[in-house]
């Protein structure tokens, strides 16, 4: 699995552990159920929270990186309760600390961003909020190459 699948992953198991959504991998989630999904929002279930990673930052020198990830939520057209479910996603996830993934440490996690998106075309309001993901991962490490004279 790549990095950006395990934070993917890890967030999702994260967020259903807290009670704010269901994740399920096979993508099959029942019609009451607020689903959590992978980069992808589907039609079903009205309630949804859409992870996506978007952006990584790595150091050529160190292991640190940083991770963008957009958390995408869906609801009715009650603005009232899109806000609530985004609310609950930032409960979780703003000021995480020590997230471990099988190969990747996330150190800090933080919202640097929040907007309405709208209603999409069934009239179900979305939110958007985008979160940065500060770790350490292993990379290749360089050949070391004697000067030359």
């Amino acid at each position: 699995m790549s990095v950006t699948a395990e934070v993917i992953d890890s967030l999702a198991r994260l967020l259903t552990e807290q009670y704010v959504a269901v994740y399920r991998p096979d993508g099959v989630y029942a019609a009451g159920e607020t689903a959590i999904t992978d980069t992808v929002m589907p039609e079903q279930p009205n309630r949804v929270v859409c992870l996506t990673v978007y952006g990584v930052e790595e150091s050529a020198a160190l292991t640190d990186c940083a991770f963008a990830v957009q958390v995408r939520t869906r609801a009715g057209p009650d603005p009232r309760e899109v806000a609530a479910l985004d609310e609950d996603v930032f409960t979780v996830l703003h000021g995480l600390r020590h997230l471990a993934l099988p190969t990747a440490r996330i150190t800090l996690a933080r919202r640097v961003s929040t907007a309405p998106l709208g209603a999409d075309t069934v009239g179900r309001l979305e939110r958007t909020s985008n979160y940065r993901l500060l770790g350490h991962r292993p990379h290749a490490r360089l050949e070391y190459e004697e000067p030359r004279p």
